[in-house]
């Protein structure tokens, strides 16, 4: 029974430990996966969010382009009537969808606008008189080309970025160009509504599960204020690109709505997919582990008792002698037949004459040492294998402490028995050199016992 249960317990930790493996790698293979989906959920962020930043610096740009001519008629014509600018201006106008007036400073001071209503107060304002804007329009000076600043919130109600570009002369004599240094004239500004140009770049603060964010005014950068979105974004795992301008750059961002997570009834579907897969694979190698096990049991025990049998009888006397040659003991082997056995299985039954058996099992195992053997070979017939036996006062103490414990009355399946018992002995080297002399040996001397109803002496040395 207790190398049955060391059985059980090795293969219930042979499943335990297959489980884990499993469900290790099953946890791996889903941690792979989630994290491949990730991958793709960002990789699709990066797109959406590569198609609005082009959106917005298209926007841009061809806005702009629309007043590159403007800007090119006053650097060869720097003496611009009004009713040319307005002709000008209007055309420009009619073509840029988020272009909202148009405005020339000769000298940093408005001298043309357009169109002119709602904004007459504006004529004759001097831009370094403006602490507001004149950071922004020095730094267009200074660079010497267009900037974009803003956002900027209008008297007149909205919100508007500005491109300023400074105008340069070449014109000489007759007004044809000539090779001199250009001189500065001014500067032409465009209002560009912010609204009207996110709506045709597609830019928006939250767009298919995707939200944004911008940020770098005055064309900043990642050190501008934010523009649109949630500033917390860019403190985030998010993905972020710039949004190249002339002279300057925004910074837009992106993420999706709650943050990069997979779904969650795919990940909890694989999951506990993996883990009963690693349970059905545990509970399946427990099973053929336990099969093995057994199998390797009734292979080297005895199916009733659960005693060692003959061949493992055999295989443990090979390995006593091998452990005793280094020392100066003798190996004792007692053969045990019952007394009347078969008598009692036709009187009573099989069932009472394993009880039988069992019980005699019982007793040799409580009358010999933990080291010692106690084996089942045949029907009623059982050996003690004896190690270290040192004389022969020992060796006959063992066997009258055996033949004692198979002698009186037992109770079988409510049947009460008288047991009794014959046991012959033999000594390695003394009585043979192998098992099957000393089992020859001691049966003899057993058959003796029966016959006679005597116990022979025993010689301890010879």
């Amino acid at each position: 029974m207790k190398l049955l249960k060391t059985i059980l317990r090795g293969h219930i930790v042979g499943g335990v430990i297959t489980f884990l493996i499993v469900i290790t790698a099953g946890e791996v293979i889903v941690e792979l996966m989630r994290l491949n989906q990730l991958e793709h959920q960002r990789i699709e962020v990066v797109n959406r969010l590569a198609m609005m930043r082009a959106g917005l610096e298209s926007e841009i740009n061809s806005t702009l382009h629309l007043t590159r001519g403007l800007i090119a008629y006053v650097a060869i014509n720097p003496d611009l009537e009004g009713n040319t600018f307005d002709l000008l201006a209007s055309e420009i106008i009619s073509v840029g969808r988020n272009i909202r007036n148009i405005g020339l400073a000769r000298d940093n001071i408005i001298t043309h606008l357009f169109p002119l209503a709602g904004n007459e107060a504006a004529l004759g304002l001097e831009y370094e008189k403006i602490p507001e804007q004149w950071p922004a329009i020095k730094r267009a000076i200074e660079m010497g080309g267009t900037t974009v600043a803003g956002p900027v919130t209008l008297v007149q109600g909205g919100e508007a970025f500005i491109a300023r570009t400074p105008i340069y002369t070449r014109s000489g004599l007759g007004g044809h160009l000539a090779d001199h240094k250009p001189a500065y004239w001014g500067l032409a500004s465009i209002v560009i509504d912010i609204p009207t140009l996110f709506t045709a770049a597609g830019a928006a603060v939250e767009k298919d599960g995707i939200q944004y964010a911008l940020r770098g005014s005055d064309s900043l950068g990642e050190e501008g204020e934010l523009i649109f979105g949630d500033r917390a974004l860019f403190e985030q795992d998010s993905v972020l690109q710039p949004v190249i301008l002339p002279n300057g750059s925004w910074q837009i961002g992106a993420r999706p709505v709650g943050g990069w997570q997979v779904n969650k009834i795919w990940y909890w579907t694989m999951r506990l997919t993996g883990w009963l897969a690693a349970l059905l694979v545990g509970i399946l190698i427990a099973a053929l582990l336990r099969a093995r096990l057994i199998n390797k049991l009734l292979a080297l025990h005895d199916h009733l008792t659960g005693l060692p049998n003959r061949r493992l009888l055999e295989d443990r006397f090979e390995n006593i002698l091998a452990r005793n040659q280094r020392k100066a003991t003798k190996v004792g082997v007692f053969y045990i037949d019952l007394d009347g056995f078969k008598g009692i299985n036709d009187q009573f039954g099989h069932k009472v004459g394993d009880g039988l058996l069992l019980e005699v099992a019982k007793r040799l195992q409580a009358s010999t040492r933990a080291y010692d053997t106690v084996a089942r070979i045949g029907g009623d017939e059982f050996i003690v294998l004896a190690d270290e036996i040192r004389d022969s006062g020992g060796f006959k103490q063992m066997f009258d402490h055996l033949l004692s414990n198979l002698r009186g009355d037992v109770y079988v399946e409510g049947h009460r028995l008288e047991l009794r018992a014959s046991v012959g002995s033999a000594l390695y080297p003394d009585d043979g050199d192998d098992m099957d002399k000393l089992l020859k040996a001691a049966d003899q001397k057993m058959y003796q016992h029966k016959q006679h109803g005597k116990v022979y002496r025993m010689d301890f040395n010879r």
